[in-house]
């Protein structure tokens, strides 16, 4: 039996082709790496608890829950294997897929992270440091500050998947400076040498673990370079952030 014709969602890039099971199976794809952007930040959340508040079991959590992400992955790889195989992308197709699979891959690394941070919450449970005792409240609140700004550019990045939104994706790229001057007050903070109550070893654990909240605002930012990628047809990688910013802002106005 022929595929019947379907009609896009309004505004939806990646819908609208002649066959409709091409539709189904680019949905399908794209709600792999959905549930894998929710899982991440659910994740995220949890393994920071266990950091900041002490919930050793949280750690456990992320810990448990690493597989899904995993397997997900695998699940969204055969996916993209199975369009190329069916279907030979080209052009604004063959983009779209390019782009789902890098964003599942930075999606993946961005889980990585929240696991190593609920293992350095581990590490610094076995340092000696009881739960929830961070012995600075402006270290606690800069912490906090980090993974309120990672998670919120890595939420946005994902949101803009489900329309390929320029400009939610023009959101994540402007909170960047912001992550940026967190992360480093927060690594100046603990390069101090006046740390009263902090041990090497708790203070390399939270390094650790503010550097990955940042790398997965970092991996926000990689996924909002894919969404301009399919949405404009400009691969924008390496470029100036606020030069692409302006230009683009200033392109969507014409």
């Amino acid at each position: 039996m022929a595929d019947q014709r379907s009609s896009p969602p309004r505004g939806d890039i990646a819908g609208g082709h002649t066959v409709r099971r091409y539709d189904r199976e680019l949905a399908a794809l794209r709600g792999i790496i959905l549930d894998m952007g929710q899982r991440v930040i659910e994740q995220t959340r949890s393994a920071f608890a266990a950091l900041v508040d002490g919930e050793e079991t949280q750690a456990y959590r992320v810990l448990d829950r690493e597989p899904q992400i995993n397997y997900l992955s695998l699940d969204a790889d055969e996916e993209i294997f199975r369009v190329i195989a069916r279907r030979q992308p080209t052009a604004v197709d063959l983009r779209i897929v390019l782009a789902l699979s890098r964003i599942a891959g930075n999606v993946e690394r961005a889980g990585d992270k929240a696991v190593r941070i609920a293992r350095q919450s581990l590490a610094m449970g076995e340092s000696g440091l009881a739960p929830g005792a961070l012995p600075s409240e402006t270290l606690q609140g800069l912490l906090r500050s980090l993974e309120e700004q990672a998670c919120c550019m890595f939420e946005r990045s994902i949101q803009a998947l489900l329309g390929f939104d320029v400009e939610l994706a023009l959101g994540v790229f402007e909170d960047e400076r912001l992550l940026v001057e967190i992360a480093d007050e927060t690594r100046a903070f603990l390069g101090r040498e006046d740390l009263a109550g902090f041990k090497p070893r708790q203070i390399v654990c939270l390094l650790t673990s503010s550097h990955a909240l940042e790398r997965i605002g970092n991996h926000a930012c990689n996924i909002a370079e894919q969404i301009i990628y399919v949405a404009e047809g400009k691969d924008i990688r390496y470029r100036n952030r606020e030069i692409l910013i302006e230009a683009l802002r200033r392109d969507r106005t014409r």
